[in-house]
C-alpha cells in the first residue's frame, strides 16, 4: 500500500501523473501573469482607439459618446507613456509629472476623434467588428485598454493550447507539445498577441484553422470541418483580408498535398481543399456584394498615409518599387543576427520530417505573414505584419528537436551490453518508468 503524506488524499504515483496534466494550465497562467506585470509597458495605439470606439458603440453609446470615451482612454494611456519615458530621461527625470495636464490637452485636441478621420480609412475598421464585439462586455467592466487587453491575452493563451493539441494530434512525444505551447508564449506571437489589438484573436483563429487542417489530414472529417468552418467565419469577422489570404494559401497547400503525396489522397484532404477554396470564393463574392475595401483601397491607404495625402496614379508600381528596397534591407538586417531565418529553416525541416501534408499547411499559413508584409511594406510595423511566420518555428522546432533527440537516446552507451540489468530494475528505474507513463497519459 502506498504511503501518503499527512493531509494528502492522493498516492504519490497519482500526484506524479497529475503534474504533467496540469502543466498546460500552469504555462497559460504564467503567460497571463507575466503580461499582467508588463501591462503598463503596452500601448493603447491608434488602432486600439478605433476598436474601443466600436466596443462602446456595441454597448449602446451614441457615436459621439463612444468617440469621447475612446479618446479619453487613448489620451490617458499616452500621458502615462510620456511619464514613463520622462522617468528614464537623465535630464528631465527630476521634473514633476504632468500627466493630467497632458491628457487634458490631448482630449481637447482630439475632441472629434483621432486622426486620420477620412471615411475611407474608417471603413477599414468598420469591416472588423468581431474583436470589439467580443471585447465590449469586458470594456464595460474594466475600461477600454484593460478590457481589450484581457480578450487579446485570453485568445493568445488559447492559441498556445491549440498548438499543444496540434502537436499531440501529430503524436509528438512528450514534452514536445508543452515546448510548442511555451514557444507560443515567448515569441513575438505573444508580445503582439497580448496587446489591445486584433492580433490576439487573429492568432487564436489562425491556430484553430491549422488544427482543423491537421484533423482533416488525419481523417477526422466531422470535427475538422466544423472547426475549420467556425474558425474561418470568426476570422473573417475579426480581419477578413488576413483570413482571405489564409484560406487561399491553405487551398494551395491542400492542392499540393493531393498532387505530391499519394497517401494524402483521401476524403479528409479533399474536404480541406474544398473548404479552403470555398471559403476563399465566398469571401471574394461577399466582399464584392458588401462593397468591402479591396486591394486597391489597401494600396492607396498605404501610399497616401491613410488618405492624408492625394491618391497616386499607379499604386502597383509603387508597391513593387517599395518591396524591392524593403526586402533587400530586411535581408541585410537579418544577416547580422539571422535568428528568425534559422528557426524558420529548423521548424520547416522538423514539421516536414513528421508529415509532408501538414508541413505544406503550416508553411503556407506562415507564408501569409510574408505576403501581408509584401502587401503593406511598412518598415515601422515590420515585425507586426509578418508575425504569423513564427507559427512555423513554434510548431516545427519541437518536432525537429524530437527528431534529433531520439536517435541520441537510442545510441548505446560505451560498454553497453556487457551486463544485463537486474529484472525489474531498482527504485530509480521504477521512478523513471512512472514519469514516462505520466507524460504518455498527458499526451493522450
Amino acid at each position: 500500500m502506498t504511503a501518503c503524506p499527512p493531509g494528502s488524499g492522493l498516492p504519490r504515483g497519482e500526484r506524479r501523473r497529475r503534474l504533467p496534466r496540469a502543466l498546460p494550465a500552469i504555462l497559460a497562467a504564467a503567460f497571463v501573469l507575466l503580461h499582467v506585470f508588463g501591462y503598463p509597458a503596452t500601448r493603447f495605439s491608434n488602432d486600439s482607439y478605433r476598436y474601443a470606439r466600436q466596443a462602446h458603440e456595441f454597448l449602446g453609446d451614441p457615436p459621439s459618446d463612444a468617440t469621447r470615451k475612446a479618446v479619453a482612454a487613448y489620451c490617458a494611456d499616452t500621458a502615462r507613456l510620456v511619464h514613463r519615458n520622462r522617468m528614464l530621461d537623465q535630464l528631465r527625470y527630476r521634473e514633476p509629472g504632468r500627466e493630467a495636464a497632458y491628457a487634458a490637452r490631448c482630449e481637447r485636441k482630439y475632441a472629434h476623434g483621432l486622426e486620420p478621420t477620412d471615411p475611407r480609412y474608417e471603413r477599414i475598421f468598420r469591416t472588423r467588428p468581431g474583436y470589439p464585439f467580443v471585447a465590449a462586455p469586458f470594456v464595460a467592466l474594466l475600461g477600454a485598454k484593460a478590457g481589450l487587453t484581457l480578450v487579446a491575452l485570453l485568445c493568445t493563451a488559447l492559441a498556445g493550447y491549440l498548438v499543444l493539441l496540434l502537436l499531440r494530434t501529430l503524436r509528438a512525444p512528450p514534452p514536445a507539445p508543452l515546448l510548442g505551447q511555451a514557444l507560443c508564449y515567448v515569441t513575438p506571437l505573444a508580445s503582439w498577441g497580448g496587446r489591445p489589438l486584433a492580433e490576439g484573436p487573429a492568432l487564436a483563429l489562425t491556430t484553430a484553422l491549422l488544427l482543423a487542417a491537421v484533423w482533416l489530414l488525419h481523417g477526422r472529417v466531422r470535427p475538422g470541418a466544423a472547426l475549420f468552418t467556425g474558425a474561418l467565419a470568426g476570422g473573417l469577422a475579426v480581419r477578413y483580408s488576413t483570413f482571405l489570404l489564409v484560406a487561399l494559401f491553405l487551398a494551395a497547400a491542400a492542392a499540393a498535398a493531393l498532387l505530391l503525396v499519394r497517401r494524402a489522397r483521401h476524403r479528409g484532404t479533399w474536404w480541406l481543399a474544398g473548404l479552403s477554396a470555398g471559403g476563399t470564393l465566398a469571401t471574394l463574392v461577399g466582399g464584392e456584394l458588401l462593397d468591402l475595401p479591396g486591394t486597391t483601397d489597401s494600396l492607396q491607404d498605404t501610399f497616401t498615409l491613410h488618405w492624408t495625402r492625394p491618391e497616386i496614379a499607379d499604386p502597383w508600381q509603387a508597391l513593387l518599387r517599395l518591396n524591392h528596397h524593403y526586402w533587400w534591407q530586411w535581408l541585410q538586417k537579418e544577416a547580422l543576427a539571422p535568428l528568425l531565418p534559422f528557426l524558420l529553416a529548423v521548424g520547416a525541416w522538423g514539421v516536414w520530417r513528421r508529415s509532408v501534408p501538414v508541413a505544406l499547411c503550416v508553411i503556407a499559413v506562415g507564408a501569409t505573414g510574408f505576403a501581408t508584409a509584401a502587401a503593406h511594406p511598412l518598415a515601422v510595423e515590420l515585425d507586426r505584419l509578418y508575425v504569423t511566420v513564427w507559427l512555423v518555428p513554434v510548431i516545427g522546432v519541437p518536432l525537429a528537436l524530437t527528431r534529433l533527440w531520439h536517435p541520441l537516446r537510442e545510441r548505446p552507451a560505451p560498454g553497453a551490453g556487457r551486463a544485463a540489468p537486474a529484472a525489474g530494475g531498482g527504485p530509480a528505474a521504477r521512478l523513471h518508468g512512472e514519469r514516462e507513463e505520466a507524460w504518455r497519459q498527458a499526451a493522450d
